[in-house]
C-alpha cells in the first residue's frame, strides 16, 4: 500500500473503489481476483455531518477510518496487486470521488456490489463513438489478464440505428481482436428499445458486472453519465464506470 503522490502504471488500467470509511466493508473475492492485475485506487470516504468540521472529525476519527478500509486494500495487495489508499473526511461524497478520480488519473470507477460471485461475464453497453476509445483500453486490460468474456451491447429505436449499432460494435470487436483478444471471447448484441436504461437493467441480469462509459459533464453525471447513473441505481451488479478522460 501506498500513500501520497498519485502513482500509475504504464500499459495498465486504473480503478478507483470508493468504499465508506465510517462502516468498513470486504470486497467479493471474484471481483478483487479479475482486478488484482490492474492498478487499484482505494478512496475511503469518511461522511461529515453538514454541521461539523471536516478537520475535526479526521482528528476524532482518522485511525478509525484509515482501519476501516485496510481489509479492502490488504485484499489486494495479498494478491500481489499494486494498490494505493486514500482516505477523505467529505461533505460530499460525489464530489469526493470526481476529485479522487480526476487526482489520480483513473480509468474507471467501481461501484461494488456484494452480489457479485463470480466475474466470467460482462456487459459494455455502448451508445455511439463517445468515449468507445477509453472503453476499448479498458476492455483490452481487464480481459488480456483474466478469463472474462465480453458482450458489446447497443440498444436501436429504429432499424437504421440497429444497423449503425452493428457497424460500431463490428468494429469494436475487430479492435479488441487486434489487441489479442480471442474473438471467441467477445460477443455482440443490438436490441430494440425506446429507453436504453431500461434495456441495459433487463440484459444486465445474466451478467457479472457492467463496464459503462461516463458522458454528460455535470457532478454525478461526470463520473457516472446519465444512463449510466441510471443504471448504477437498479442494478444489483457491480458495475465499472469507464472516465471520458
Amino acid at each position: 500500500m501506498a500513500e501520497g503522490d498519485p502513482q500509475k502504471s504504464d500499459g495498465d488500467s486504473t480503478v478507483l473503489i470508493p468504499l465508506n470509511a465510517a462502516e468498513g466493508e470486504n470486497l467479493p473475492v471474484a471481483l478483487v481476483e479479475k482486478l488484482s492485475p490492474l492498478h487499484i485506487v482505494v478512496l475511503g470516504y469518511y461522511p461529515v455531518p453538514s454541521q461539523a468540521a471536516p478537520e475535526q472529525v479526521q482528528s476524532d476519527h482518522e485511525n478509525e477510518a484509515t482501519a476501516a478500509i485496510e481489509g479492502a486494500v490488504s485484499q489486494f495487495a495479498d494478491r500481489g496487486a499494486e494498490v494505493e489508499s486514500v482516505v477523505v473526511f467529505t461533505h460530499n461524497k460525489d464530489e469526493t470521488i470526481d476529485h479522487i478520480a480526476a487526482e489520480y488519473d483513473v480509468d474507471a470507477v467501481l461501484t461494488p456490489s456484494d452480489y457479485t460471485e463470480e466475474l466470467t461475464r460482462v456487459l459494455v453497453p455502448v451508445r455511439g463513438d463517445e468515449n468507445l476509445d477509453n472503453i476499448i483500453s479498458f476492455i483490452i486490460d481487464l480481459l488480456r489478464q483474466s478469463n472474462i468474456a465480453a458482450t458489446l451491447y447497443n440498444v436501436a429505436e429504429s432499424d437504421g440505428e440497429a444497423s449503425r449499432g452493428e457497424l460500431l460494435l463490428r468494429g469494436a470487436r475487430d479492435r479488441l481482436a487486434e489487441n489479442g483478444i480471442d474473438p471467441n471471447r467477445v460477443e455482440w448484441q443490438v436490441d430494440r428499445g425506446e429507453s436504453p436504461g431500461d434495456a441495459i437493467v433487463t440484459t444486465a441480469q445474466e451478467y457479472d458486472v457492467l463496464i459503462v462509459g461516463e458522458s454528460e459533464p455535470s457532478l454525478r453525471e461526470r463520473i457516472f453519465g446519465r444512463i449510466a447513473g441510471h443504471v448504477v441505481d437498479r442494478v444489483d451488479q457491480s458495475v465499472l464506470v469507464v472516465r471520458d478522460t
